[in-house]
């Protein structure tokens, strides 16, 4: 039994990881051109994401012709990989993407495109924790300064550990711990390898079940310091330019994501069973899915881009510059979200 529960939430975990890392793609391309900007209600607009594990998306994806039926929209939805899909959005061919507001300065770095977030389809709830062993004296982070710490390597994550533990004790995440940059972080806690380790659920499962305890969670850092019980992390971006020719576009796209996430709160049965069908991941993990991204319990505030939000990262920037995460904060930040109407 504890075989499938560790194979499961390595599946599922997998799945989380690589929803929230979209933008790890090389820079193969120049930037768009802002003149060449489609007409979305004369052409079909293409949105992406880089894994099939959204059960959310995946309805959009196999509903989207009766979705969008009595709008001027011809919407496809594709699913790409970490690789391929921000190299994708350089070159044109994509005209959303799914990714997390702390890629948005790589986007203009690598690409030179001016970007706009529009839609949360996640958020850190409580986002990536510090699980310590059974009999571990650590009771908190100041616990483990200069101690051996597992952690996946950096440059597949999206920055909220680096972010969080710069929050909490003002020093890089390198520099404040051992740190072991490792696929199998769970695994290096598990044997003993390591003080501690951040996991994120449903990783942190069988763990928690086995009597290891987490000690600091992104959340409780983010609270702490932003008063944000919730930040949100990957949702739909797209560029400035299409933003501002295609508001019309924005809005139904954001209005027919949130009714179908009040028909996953109230119905979760019916689009599990699409999602499942069309993206070919069993039921279960899409639940599981579900419930690692708190989809369920997210409020009706949760499911649009407030102005809180837009607050939380304009401080959220600087210490990702800080952390090493980015080269540089953007000197307007408010520029790189749309705030819901509402």
């Amino acid at each position: 039994m504890k075989k499938s529960r560790f194979a499961l939430a390595a599946a599922a975990a997998l799945a989380i990881t690589t929803l929230v890392t979209g933008c790890t793609g090389n820079a193969d391309s120049g930037a768009n051109d802002p003149a060449g900007v489609k007409d979305a209600a004369a052409e079909k607009v293409v949105v992406g994401i880089d894994v099939p594990f959204h059960p959310i998306y995946a309805y959009m994806q196999g509903k989207s012709d009766e979705l969008f039926a009595d709008t001027d929209y011809t919407v496809e939805f594709t699913v790409l990989d970490a690789t391929t899909q921000v190299p994708a959005f350089g070159r044109g061919d994509l005209d959303v993407i799914t990714t997390v507001p702390s890629f948005q300065p790589r986007i203009k770095e690598q690409y030179g495109i001016d970007t706009s977030y529009f839609f949360p389809m996640a958020r850190w709830t409580p986002g990536p924790e510090l699980l310590v062993a059974p009999g571990s004296t650590a009771t908190s982070i100041e616990d483990l300064a200069g101690k051996r710490v597992a952690i996946a390597p950096l440059a597949s994550r999206f920055g909220g550990e680096q972010a969080a533990v710069m929050a909490a004790t003002g020093e890089r995440i390198d520099e404040y711990f051992e740190l072991v940059e490792t696929d199998a972080a769970a695994q290096e806690l598990a044997q003993g390898r390591v003080d501690a380790a951040f996991l994120e659920a449903p990783a942190t499962a069988p763990l928690l079940e086995d009597g290891y305890t987490p000690i600091f969670n992104v959340q409780q850092a983010f609270e702490e310091a932003f008063g944000d019980p919730g930040v949100m992390n990957g949702g739909f971006i797209t560029s400035t330019a299409f933003a501002e020719q295609n508001p019309e576009f924005i809005a139904t796209l954001v209005e027919v994501t949130q009714e179908v996430w009040t028909l996953f709160q109230e119905d979760p049965a019916t689009v599990i069973a699409v999602a499942s069908e069309v993206s070919g991941v069993p039921p279960e993990q899409l639940e599981l899915v579900g419930q690692v991204l708190n989809l369920t319990d997210m409020t009706e505030e949760q499911k649009r881009v407030s102005q809180r939000d837009v607050e939380t990262w304009t401080e959220l920037y600087p210490l990702l510059q800080e952390s090493g995460f980015i080269a540089e904060a953007p000197k307007d930040p408010a520029s790189l979200f749309i705030v819901s109407a509402g």
